[in-house]
């Protein structure tokens, strides 16, 4: 993933109007229907209240009550009207924000689905990919805001505006003299928002980790028993100081440019009533005009109070939101969709891998062909780089340096989707889904038909033994039922079986239960999968004589391969390692 530049705020704006339109059309139109319907009834008011005035004025000096009528039935009009206004507009804001929360969330899970593995290993892009998560739910409240701001307070500030014009322009200057500052302090509100969030989301992170061991009840377990509770407290409790104590830095700049802001705002209110008073005082407006223009004074300065907070919500949305729309429009290698042949034979070529921010690369220089068909058993001690090569070959990393072909064909070129058709995985950290026992199975290919006791058969899994049936929830947590260790691998290993595949992939699956049955498993893997080829990567050699070929890995590096028998007669590492654990087996 490349890093991401800050966008401009119009950008973000543009793309905001663009997908929120696309998430409901009717919804968005409906919510700009009502706020235009407010600017006009708001207007109204003004334009109505001062033909009142006027002719209560009239009445008094001794014009018939007549004139009185249109005004009072205009008033009444306008009354029966705003909560109608008010009605269409509660609906559609939130209609809005659900059609608009929806469509973004769909977005941003899509754009989760097209990354890549790597990215989960960069702590800059993980930061990046938290803080689009804030995006995604500020965006379609801040385009809410920006709708009613361009709909409803814009058009009925300008009508106004050219209402007092056309009475006396100062007054105009004298309420610019209200907004402008209070606009500028939401437009720094907004920058120091976006800087904080851009430096604080590690920093967010590692208070939520600490107080996830405290709470969470994957680490209940542990802490109980380790009694390391205070220290993941004192832990939680010195990050969320660090994080408090920058979020009260940048309040306190804000608050100190709040307050400066809002003395030249009370200024120009103190500006606008003055002039009024003065018009009045040397007969340039009469008393019904006085009211009116107080009267929409007062208007103006509530909708520009209420349009200032909009904004600044507004701004603070578009500033998390630019984190997100930045993540969606992220530019990225064109990808090639189409059959990558998983049946032929696997080449990696010079292959080396390197984690972000490490200083050691984990693989050097892998030149291996794995023939179609075959077996291939990966060893080594721990951190030897097993697990890393078998990411590799299936492609859920991608070399620094090299290539991996299918069949001369750089896989690196490809699409995920074409990357991982037909190639099955099972893991030692496997996922134990809380879901219902056979979806569990079926998860790998969910759009099949075929009934899983087909895949479960081939390992002697039985839900009867389990005391389980086919919609048995696998969590007590949703009022299921827990399965062992060993009895979760077995589900992990039918998953596997489960899902169509030319190439599968064992990366120490059957850690939880006991050498011989792992042998076991490991012999019912080749003899489902002559015609395929099979990768399993194992610690306990005793299971690795039954593939075709073993490569022995250390320090990122091969140094052995060939059949087992071959490897024994090297007496090299392989053989050091095979003895070693011999010893633990000897009566």
């Amino acid at each position: 993933m490349s890093k991401r530049k800050r966008m401009s705020n119009s950008n973000i704006f543009i793309k905001l109007i663009k997908y929120t339109w696309r998430a409901s059309p009717l919804t968005f139109s409906a919510l700009v229907v009502a706020s235009l319907l407010f600017s006009v009834l708001r207007y109204g008011e003004i334009v109505v209240l001062q033909s009142l005035f006027s002719n209560i004025l009239e009445v008094v000096k001794g014009a018939p009550f007549d004139i009185m009528i249109k005004p009072i039935l205009a008033i009444l009009v306008i009354l029966i009207l705003n909560p109608v206004a008010e009605w269409l507009e509660f609906l559609a804001q939130g209609y809005f924000w659900r059609r608009g929360n929806g469509y973004m969330q769909s977005l941003y899970h899509d754009r989760i689905n097209r990354m890549d593995l790597i990215d989960y290993e960069d702590v800059e892009n993980y930061d990046d990919f938290k803080k689009a998560s804030i995006g995604n739910q500020e965006a379609p409240n801040g385009i809410r805001v920006i709708v009613q701001i361009l709909f409803l307070y814009v058009p009925f500030i300008l009508i106004t505006s050219i209402y007092l014009i056309n009475i006396k322009p100062m007054l105009v200057l004298a309420i610019v003299l209200i907004f402008i500052p209070v606009f500028i302090s939401e437009l720094i509100r907004m920058s120091n928002n976006y800087d904080f969030e851009d430096k604080i989301a590690n920093r967010r992170r590692r208070t939520e980790y600490f107080e996830n061991c405290i709470v969470s009840k994957e680490n209940f377990k542990e802490t109980l028993i380790n009694g390391s509770f205070n220290y993941f407290y004192n832990q939680f409790l010195n990050s969320n100081k660090k994080f408090s104590k920058a979020f009260v830095e940048v309040k306190n700049k804000l608050l100190k440019i709040a307050v400066v802001m809002r003395i030249i705002n009370t200024l120009g209110y103190i500006c606008v009533l003055a002039l009024l008073v003065y018009y009045l005082y040397n007969g340039s407006i009469s008393v019904g005009q006085f009211a009116a223009i107080y009267y929409s004074i007062e208007k103006i300065t509530s909708m520009l109070k209420k349009l200032i907070e909009n904004i600044g919500e507004a701004l603070v949305g578009i500033s998390s939101t630019s984190f997100l729309i930045r993540f969606l429009n992220e530019e990225k290698e064109s990808e090639r969709e189409g059959e990558l042949s998983k049946e032929d034979d696997i080449v990696l070529k010079d292959v080396s891998f390197r984690y972000p921010n490490a200083k050691e690369k984990a693989l050097s220089n892998i030149n291996l062909t794995i023939k179609a068909g075959t077996s291939l058993a990966i060893v080594g001690e721990n951190g030897s780089g097993k697990s890393t090569l078998t990411k590799i070959i299936m492609g859920l990393y991608n070399p620094s340096q090299g290539v991996v072909e299918y069949g001369k064909e750089n896989i690196a070129k490809y699409s995920n989707s074409s990357k991982f058709s037909n190639i099955s995985a099972v893991f030692q950290n496997f996922i134990k889904y809380k879901l219902p026992a056979e979806d569990n199975i079926r998860i790998s290919h969910i759009s099949s038909q075929e009934e899983i006791e087909n895949a479960s058969s081939k390992i002697n899994l039985s839900f009867e033994d389990y005391k389980i049936n086919n919609d048995t929830i696998l969590s007590r947590e949703f009022g299921g039922q827990e399965l062992s260790g060993g009895q979760w691998q077995r589900i992990a290993i039918a998953r596997g079986l489960y899902r169509p595949h030319d190439l599968i992939v064992l990366d120490e699956p059957t850690a939880a239960i006991d050498p011989i049955e792992e042998a076991n498993v490991f012999s019912t893997f080749k003899n489902l999968s002559d015609d395929k080829t099979c990768i399993f990567v194992t610690h306990r050699l005793g299971s690795t004589q039954i593939a075709d070929k073993i490569v022995v890995l250390e320090n990122g590096k091969i140094v052995e391969e060939g059949t087992n028998q071959e490897l024994i007669d090297l007496k090299g590492k392989y053989f050091d390692l095979l003895e070693s654990q011999a010893k633990w087996y000897v009566r």
